[in-house]
Formats: structure tokens, C-alpha cells, sequence
């Protein structure tokens, strides 16, 4: 038994060591965010980490990048602010996962080569280096769309500050390269 408590020992001391070696203590430290909890009203958005009543926003910030550490950044079109058909052109984020979730109406989601009618409830995940886009199907779409990026980023969030103010700005530093053009909403729905 003993002989048996001694190899135990060693292999845990092994385990632990090497753990320690990789830094694994620290990533689990740093996994806890002491940040203060929030609660958002439908009226308000959360860029840079400040709450601020929203007036005329195309898009709104839910949980920024402040707020969650660099952990995720979270934001959603604004029901009724998708006046036009269409969307951004096919792209992609290098360093950064995407989740879209329909939360109302219908849009196109385009991942890879696929092109697929995504509907209230429906949620897509995007690994990083994945060609996607979506697009608004109908003129005065009264749906919404929420966009997650893991980790977040700092320029993302300044980009789609941009955006929610009604500008669409032509450079970014975000993680964001365009690989394609923007669905043909027209020519998908004469399949």
C-alpha cells in the first residue's frame, strides 16, 4: 500500500508541477471577473462600459468590451432600424468567434458557401477564420439580430460605435477582413 500512496503522490506532484510550469494556475485566477453585474432597459446601450439612453442608433451595445474584461462583446440591431435590404460583404475575424441569434423576423446568414434563412430563434456559431455575413431580406425588416464576438476587442466595439451612429466608416483596425461580396438577397430568393 504504501508503494501504491507513493506512486500517487509523485504522479500528482508530476501533474501539479507541470500545471504550474504552463501557467495553468494563473489562467484559472484570471478566468473570475469581479465585475459588477448590470441590468440594460430596452432604451439604453452600454459602449466603452458606460450606460447611456440611445436615441437614433442603428445598433446597440449589450455587454462591451469593458465590461466583460475583453471576454466578449455583445451587440444587437435595433428593431425597425433596418430600413434596406442587404448587409456587409462576406468576411471574416481572424481572432475572434462569432454566435449570431435571431431574436425576431428573418435575415440571411451566409457561412462559408452556405446560405441558409435563419428565423426567430435560430443561432449560428462562427469559428474565427470562417467566411460569413448576413443580410437583411426585406425592405423595413422589424427583426433583430444579435451579434456575439468571444474574445471581445476593443476596435469591434469602437466599429460598431460607428455604425450605431449612422456612419459606416471605410477603415477599421478591427478584426475584420472582407473576403467577398455582400449576399444578393434578390438573386437568393429567385432560387
Amino acid at each position: 500500500m504504501k508503494r501504491r500512496n507513493f506512486l500517487s503522490t509523485a504522479f500528482l506532484s508530476i501533474l501539479a508541477i507541470s500545471f504550474a510550469g504552463n501557467g495553468f494556475w494563473n489562467q484559472i485566477s484570471t478566468t473570475f471577473n469581479p465585475i459588477k453585474g448590470f441590468f440594460i432597459k430596452s432604451t439604453e446601450s452600454r459602449f466603452g462600459g458606460e450606460q447611456k439612453l440611445m436615441k437614433d442608433d442603428l445598433l446597440r451595445c449589450l455587454v462591451s468590451n469593458t465590461d466583460s474584461d475583453g471576454k466578449l462583446l455583445m451587440g444587437t440591431t435595433m428593431p425597425n432600424s433596418l430600413k434596406y435590404k442587404g448587409g456587409p460583404p462576406l468576411h471574416i475575424h481572424k481572432e475572434q468567434d462569432e454566435i449570431f441569434f435571431v431574436v425576431s423576423g428573418e435575415f440571411l446568414i451566409q457561412l462559408g458557401q452556405e446560405i441558409q434563412l435563419a428565423k426567430t430563434g435560430d443561432a449560428v456559431f462562427i469559428p474565427r477564420g470562417t467566411p460569413h455575413t448576413f443580410a437583411n431580406p426585406h425592405e423595413n425588416n422589424p427583426g433583430s439580430l444579435i451579434s456575439i464576438h468571444i474574445p471581445g476587442s476593443y476596435e469591434m466595439e469602437a466599429y460598431f460605435k460607428t455604425i450605431a451612429s449612422g456612419s459606416f466608416p471605410e477603415e477599421t483596425s478591427a478584426d475584420l477582413s472582407d473576403v467577398g461580396a455582400p449576399i444578393d438577397v434578390d438573386a437568393y430568393y429567385k432560387i
